[in-house]
């Protein structure tokens, strides 16, 4: 009989008060790593008068989108200068991602320890302030690595609306879109069980409810928290449960077109529920359950029926945030020149870390031929 065991290892502090956490920090070496348009931003100001004063505080915003390799050395050679004591990262996927790769190069040829390593997420969408992931790029052969490793697991998460109430419109729903993905994704893993199921599910839920709220300029600190809410909710659960053949074709996508990643991951989500349902009893089971739950469809409905509703609302929600769904749409590149570059995406997509825990061993064939659908 297999044990499951089942830990958050990360202290989570959610509230429009919870940066408040920092005044606890004195006289430390603090480096603050966070994305470029933070610095003179009232936001960034706040939490450097929390800390300015009892501590020394240098930043690091030499963060670029889908964070290259280069960007990780150089980061570690910023960590040697100034030896902190405490990591603080703050921004989107791939300021926290960049922090993380960082800490842990810099572990491997650096004697003194990190104290602690916050994550303040300014997008609700990767979840990376809970997850022991971290997604980085070689520029040269166009592939995104994702590292999976314990010590990449921040020490404390802090959820504040202070900073999301800001994003722009298409950062709130193609980061928003892909906690959606992680959610569903980590519900049909091979990993999952019911204590990720209970986080996915509720995560799917919150999406629905709440990401259309935060689109608009009405959006409200409430509804803000609960997308912080949902995208740290699916964080854990695909932590645990493993993600899938999504975002295993989606991270070519970014890699070859910088296709932002939640909005590869819109692009692909309809097309590789619909391929695993046809192929996967179990997974079928589990997109119809939460299409009931979601009252997409009445709760008599037929799998197959369930299905078809779930695809409809994800599709309705993918347009409502003004999501363009193809590669075409997205970077104007026509469908005869990206056909040329599926063979070579697909062959890097099933080495992706994300393939392993997909409900069905898809093969390369299968692969590619998703990949056309979003041409």
């Amino acid at each position: 009989m297999t044990v499951r065991s089942w830990t958050f290892s990360t202290n989570i502090y959610a509230s429009k008060d919870a940066l408040l956490r920092l005044t606890r920090f004195a006289g430390e070496r603090i480096v603050i790593v966070c994305d470029p348009f933070l610095k003179g931003t009232s936001g960034l100001a706040y939490v450097l008068d929390l800390l300015q004063n009892n501590n020394h505080v240098a930043i690091y915003s030499n963060v670029v989108p889908d964070p290259p390799i280069e960007a990780v050395a150089d980061g570690v050679n910023f960590m040697k200068q100034e030896q902190p004591d405490i990591v603080i990262a703050i921004g989107g996927g791939s300021a926290i991602d960049l922090a993380k790769a960082v800490l842990y190069f810099y572990r491997k040829v650096n004697s003194k320890p990190i104290k602690n390593m916050t994550a303040i997420p300014t997008t609700s969408g990767t979840g990376s302030e809970v997850t022991s992931f971290a997604v980085i790029t070689d520029t040269v052969s166009k592939v995104k690595y994702p590292l999976l490793d314990d010590s990449l697991l921040p020490d404390e998460a802090i959820l504040t609306p202070l900073f999301v109430k800001t994003a722009p419109p298409k950062v709130t729903g193609y980061s928003g879109m892909d906690v959606l993905v992680h959610a569903i994704e980590a519900l049909v893993s091979t990993g999952a069980d019911s204590f990720t199921d209970a986080l996915a599910e509720k995560a799917v839920e919150y999406v629905f409810t709440y990401l259309p709220r935060c689109y608009v300029k009405s959006a409200g600190e409430e509804d803000r928290m609960r997308m912080h809410e949902a995208s740290c909710m699916a964080g854990l659960a695909f932590n645990k449960a493993g993600l899938g053949i999504t975002h295993a074709l989606a991270h070519q996508l970014g890699a070859l077109y910088h296709i932002p990643h939640g909005l590869a991951n819109a692009m692909l989500l309809s097309r590789v529920i619909a391929f695993n349902a046809l192929r996967s009893g179990q997974a079928l089971k589990k997109y119809a359950d939460i299409s009931k739950k979601m009252h997409f469809c009445t709760s008599t409905a037929e799998d197959k029926e369930a299905l078809i509703a779930l695809i409809k609302q994800i599709m309705t929600l993918a347009r409502t945030l003004d999501c363009p769904l193809t590669v075409k749409e997205a970077t104007g590149r026509s469908a005869e020149e990206t056909r040329q570059d599926v063979p070579l995406m697909a062959e890097r997509a099933i080495k992706d870390r994300t393939y392993s825990t997909n409900p069905y061993p898809a093969t390369i064939d299968d692969l590619a031929q998703l990949l056309l659908t979003v041409m």
